[in-house]
């Protein structure tokens, strides 16, 4: 047995060329398939969300249009700013007073967290920073609903999101934070103001926001704390409703809300519709699906076509190898595992190389079993041949 994984090793090298480059072919095959499989599985869960969400009601949210000029004027009047406290308590009310048919929650993704130099430090450890955020991080601010909302599982106390305790600002990090923190640990922006760790985001964890981008938004590098509005701080008020969503049967009391900022020339608001973005999130994931896919077949085909064409070569130019080994005492299976054991050394280099692109999850070891029924069954081409031949025949060949 021993002399049999020697020449393995020697067929190999010899055949180092072809074996390299099956071997990077495999990987991308099978990294193909992890993202093609990925999208389905985001497709899916997706569409489960929304579907959740939408059951009984719509999303509706506002949509800002207002020039900078009029923005400039209802960030420094005066007037202006008690007018817009009077529309957002307005909105408050009509949402408390409908005892559930309108539930409304914030995801404001406007803010950043500025970095102190020792977080920088700690984060550049993590993952690589942008240079152009290299000072801050991504955060979001959320209603407390917002988790139960988009089915977030999270690992700690979500009772303790809204307690600010010595002076530390609560927040929940994403998975990407646990490489470095534990619960309860500490971070500090530039102005040394603490934020505790009360929980970790599952890895993967995304939300969908159709009012900022079309694609869901991945959470496992973001800071998610609290949204409280300040009624005394224009900005926060102006943020309020671009960033809010509400789940309602139908959007009367948002056209309420439409009127009355234009007749007090506020803000010029339109309302958008869930429904609609939604339908354009899913086209995309659809299409990259079906991209990725055809991709994957045609390189799928040629690795298939290659590596058949490549097992013939090596039988056919080791016959006469095979045929003095066998006359020798070596059997048919001793050869065929020969073969064999080639195809599974280059599956097992490319498994490799998918996880470490990959890192090790589901739909990679989706990919690699997949790609293992594949190695599978092209291990009974060698075997084929090798039974219909005598070692005549295979010395015959040899010199034909």
């Amino acid at each position: 047995m021993n002399n049999q994984f020697l020449f393995i090793i020697n067929d190999i090298r010899k055949n180092k060329v072809y074996f390299i480059w099956n071997i990077i072919q495999i990987s991308i095959v099978c990294v193909l398939l992890s993202i093609v499989l990925q999208s389905i599985f985001e497709y899916r869960d997706v569409k489960s969300k929304f579907d959740k969400i939408t059951e009984q009601s719509e999303i509706y949210m506002f949509r800002d249009e207002t020039t900078d000029e009029k923005f400039d004027e209802l960030l420094n009047d005066e007037n202006k700013l008690h007018q817009l406290v009077e529309l957002y308590n307005s909105v408050q009310k009509t949402v408390k007073a409908s005892h559930g048919d309108i539930l409304s929650f914030t995801a404001n993704s406007n803010k950043r967290f500025y970095m102190s130099d020792e977080l920088a430090k700690d984060i550049a450890q993590i993952w690589e920073v942008p240079e152009e955020n290299k000072d801050s991080l991504d955060m979001i601010s959320v209603s407390e609903n917002f988790f139960q909302i988009y089915q977030l599982k999270i690992e700690g106390n979500l009772d303790q999101f809204k307690k600010t305790t010595e002076g530390r600002i609560p927040v929940i990090v994403g998975s990407s934070y646990q490489k470095k923190y534990q619960l309860h640990d500490v971070i500090y922006d530039s102005n040394d103001l603490g934020y505790e760790i009360i929980g970790f985001l599952q890895e993967g964890s995304y939300y969908i926001a159709p009012g900022e981008k079309r694609e869901p938004v991945y959470l496992d590098q973001v800071i998610v704390k609290l949204s409280e509005v300040n009624a005394e701080d224009s900005v926060d008020l102006l943020d309020y409703f671009v960033t809010t969503y509400y789940i309602t049967k139908d959007n009367d009391f948002m056209k309420n809300v439409v009127k009355q900022s234009k007749d007090n020339d506020l803000m010029d608001l339109n309302i958008n519709n869930f429904t609609y973005q939604m339908n354009a999130v899913t086209e995309d994931i659809k299409d990259e699906m079906i991209l990725n896919g055809s991709i994957m077949v045609i390189l799928f085909a040629f690795c298939l076509i290659a590596m058949t064409g490549n097992i013939l070569q090596f039988i056919s130019d080791a016959k006469r190898e095979f045929a003095v080994h066998m006359m020798c005492g070596a059997g048919k299976r001793v050869i065929m595992f020969r073969i064999i054991m080639q195809m599974w050394c280059m599956y097992i280099c490319s498994a490799v190389f998918v996880i470490l692109i990959k890192k090790a999850s589901l739909t990679t070891f989706m990919s690699l079993a997949l790609s293992a029924v594949y190695i599978l069954f092209l291990c009974l081409l060698p075997i084929w041949i090798l039974r219909r031949q005598t070692i005549q025949t295979m010395f015959k060949k040899s010199y034909e």
